[in-house]
């Protein structure tokens, strides 16, 4: 069967998305994501659709814009209307930072075009990697569901496609992608994975790909089953000791991490037992910030120096020293939007053993600085600063 029969069948089978429905498609210019834009468009006449073309340029290749410049072609030569974006100077360079900045630019993107659903060229084999990953990770059934079909506004209609069949459509209609050489480099877990793990996966069994999608599929379905579980609820149940212990581990586990989203498994299983999980942790030892008035010389700042520096007029003093706490959350210098401390932390690779000592300076309203970290956009220094505060901070 050909590939857009294949997924528009797909479509109308897991109600991917809507007749008429308004649909950002996300294209990098790469195979998949290119392939999607052009199996949407020959499906159109079955699959009633309004698309729209958006493009994030993550800045990360000298060569990027040229990536844009052909997706803005492209969605020019089919006649569809093409928005772009680029990632602010200070992002940092990891998959989780840029992978932020991206959907916010593709959800502002259908904010504004007022479409309900983002369609992104994932793929089986993309499906696959996300599993392994998160299996590697001991993640539950909500991690080794791995992405589906449909998740609120996002849309993968290229989900049961593997990457081979995505090159040869490609090759059948003469459309020729941008490669982006940062896939093949090893420093991303991802891709490591891609050319380490899987084709020893491959020799071992040749159908293993499409059993581990399979496998992905029935998780997903089980963990949709837990969540109406959990939904059916009574709300008193958090406040019911004995109410709670009659639930099974997977459901106590569940509610677990609907209260406390950013706790680890050891955390969750000591707060289901009812134990006091900061028993399990060090203490860190106490911190010393210091404050001044400074006339510091902004173009001097980086967001990942030892010493702070913020805005005195945006501060809403006192300014206090603690440590992070399960669902903090922050938002960092030159993001529009806050996202968990937790990836915060990731993204800048503080150790995981020395995250939870890190100190964070907060005024009466948020997080404002995290030593060595970053500042919070809305306390920045800027242009229209009149009055600095200069923070330096021991124990760190």
């Amino acid at each position: 069967m050909m590939l857009p029969n294949r997924v528009a069948i797909a479509i109308s089978l897991h109600h991917i998305f809507e007749p008429g429905e308004r649909v950002v498609v996300a294209v990098s210019g790469g195979p998949d994501s290119l392939a999607l834009l052009s199996v949407l468009r020959e499906i159109l006449p079955a699959v009633p659709l309004h698309l729209t073309v958006a493009h994030f340029d993550h800045g990360w290749r000298a060569d990027s814009r040229d990536d844009r410049d052909f997706v803005a072609a492209t969605a020019a030569m089919w006649g569809y209307d093409f928005r772009t974006a680029r990632a602010a100077d200070d992002t940092p360079h990891t998959e989780a930072a840029a992978r932020t900045a991206r959907y916010a630019f593709l959800r502002q993107t259908a904010s504004e075009t007022t479409s309900t659903a983002i369609a992104l060229g994932h793929t089986q084999d993309d499906q696959v990697e996300t599993l392994l990953l998160h299996l590697l990770r001991g993640s539950g059934s909500r991690g080794l569901g791995a992405m589906r079909r449909r998740d609120a506004d996002l849309a993968r209609p290229l989900l049961d496609v593997s990457r081979k069949d995505i090159e040869a459509y490609l090759t059948r209609l003469h459309l020729t992608p941008r490669r982006d050489p940062s896939n093949d480099e090893p420093r991303f877990t991802r891709n490591r994975l891609r050319q380490q793990l899987l084709p020893a996966i491959d020799a071992f069994d040749p159908a293993a790909r499409e059993l581990l999608a399979r496998t992905a599929d029935i998780l997903s379905e089980e963990d949709r089953f837990l969540d109406a579980q959990i939904a059916g609820l009574p709300d008193t149940v958090i406040h019911d000791r004995a109410a709670f212990a009659r639930l099974p581990p997977a459901l106590q586990r569940r509610v677990v991490r609907g209260l406390v989203p950013d706790a680890g498994f050891l955390e969750v299983e000591a707060l289901r037992r009812g134990e006091p999980p900061a028993a399990t942790a060090p203490t860190a030892p106490p911190a010393r910030l210091t404050v001044k008035t400074c006339s510091c010389d902004p173009a001097s700042f980086r967001a990942r120096d030892q010493v702070g520096h913020i805005d005195a007029d945006l501060v809403q003093l006192p300014l206090v020293v603690a440590r992070r706490k399960p669902g903090d959350r922050m938002r960092p210098l030159g993001l529009k939007q806050a996202k968990r401390l937790q990836d915060i932390l990731v993204d800048a690779h503080v150790p995981r053993h020395r995250r939870d000592a890190l100190p964070l300076v907060c005024d009466q309203e948020e997080i404002v600085w995290i030593p060595g970290v970053t500042v919070a956009d809305s306390k920045r220094v800027t242009p229209a600063t009149r009055h600095q505060l200069h923070l330096e901070i021991d124990g760190v």
